[in-house]
């Protein structure tokens, strides 16, 4: 028996993460072998036989399941399955203890936090690390770029919130020094310094079905993140998907990969002439680049390998 703790219901059809990690980790394991869900927030201790499986999504919460059950239980295998990065210890801190008393940890989180683990705080986590890649199903974010808009007049995108880890006050000076580039911020709730720029246009939150991507896509042209401490964030992945190419810092979590333009959040000028070079290169080389991009949504970023690296170590 495998118990499960993560967020949400995994009967939910919504595509974005977390939602769509509890669905589809779900429905993989129960083709598998028998399987019982648990919600992340759910309290108490789960009553774990001494062959069973359990994989769980910790919450801040000490008297919630996946806290309790590892504190306080044994089994054959006890896991524990969340976003790391390690920039802000402050959000994976508090799970410390269960990590020293977990046979694995299933870390969401991209290359360059499972890479640098060595000089941080969490140093002794990573002989019990599995990394997991984020994962997006290709037929949700459908490949719709036939061109690039014109040099010249070339966009910038960036989609999520205003969470400090997502560090817009970077992506801010960013916009400063580049008065005669545009940006679309979708998912902006609040005015804010960025908002309030000339050069960047904002739209609320909005549910990513096929009309809103097509309207993005023939909007624009690169995806900007600006995260000085994010584990993976999946509209990298899914902007990707669409033929947008990315950009973003190192404490994304993607790094050393040539489909991810890293800019430098120590170097201001580094980072605007790396944006500059993507918005002048010639429509035919980045239509490569583009093809590339959803080969690996296709081959790499999928929930099958994310399914399968857990399976195969459980």
């Amino acid at each position: 028996m495998i118990h499960l703790v993560y967020a949400f219901s995994p009967d939910n059809q919504e595509i974005k993460s977390p939602y769509s990690i509890t669905r589809n980790l779900y429905n993989f394991l129960k083709s598998k072998t028998d399987i019982k869900y648990y919600y992340w927030a759910d309290r108490g201790v789960i009553d774990v036989k001494p062959n069973d499986i359990f994989i769980g999504h910790p919450h801040y919460d000490v008297g919630t399941v996946t806290q309790r059950t590892i504190r306080e239980k044994q089994c054959k295998l006890m896991c524990t399955i969340h976003p790391l990065h390690t920039a802000s210890p402050e959000h994976n801190m508090p799970f410390d203890e269960l990590a020293k008393k977990a046979d694995k940890i299933f870390s969401i989180c991209g290359p360059y936090w499972y890479d640098t683990i060595d000089q941080t705080s969490f140093a002794s986590w990573k002989p019990k690390i599995t990394r997991l890649d984020m994962a997006v199903d290709g037929n949700h974010f459908p490949y719709l770029r036939e061109k690039f808009n014109p040099i010249g007049s070339r966009k910038l995108v960036y989609i999520g919130s205003d969470m400090p880890m997502k560090n817009l006050g970077y992506l801010t000076s960013i916009m400063k020094g580049m008065p005669d580039v545009q940006l679309h911020w979708y998912g902006c709730v609040a005015a804010n310094e960025l908002s309030r720029l000339p050069n960047v246009e904002t739209t609320p939150p909005v549910r990513l079905d096929a009309n809103m991507a097509r309207k993005i896509v023939d909007e624009c042209d690169i995806f900007i993140n600006t995260s000085n401490s994010d584990a993976n964030p999946t509209t990298l992945l899914e902007s990707m998907a669409w033929g947008i190419i990315t950009s973003c810092t190192k404490q994304s979590g993607y790094w050393k990969d040539p489909l991810f333009t890293n800019i430098d959040l120590q170097d201001l000028s580094a980072s605007i002439s790396e944006i500059r070079n993507l918005l002048n290169i010639p429509n035919e080389d980045l239509m490569i680049r583009a093809a590339a991009g959803r080969q690996a949504i296709e081959t790499q970023y999928t929930w099958d390998r994310f399914c399968n690296t857990i399976w195969d170590e459980i």
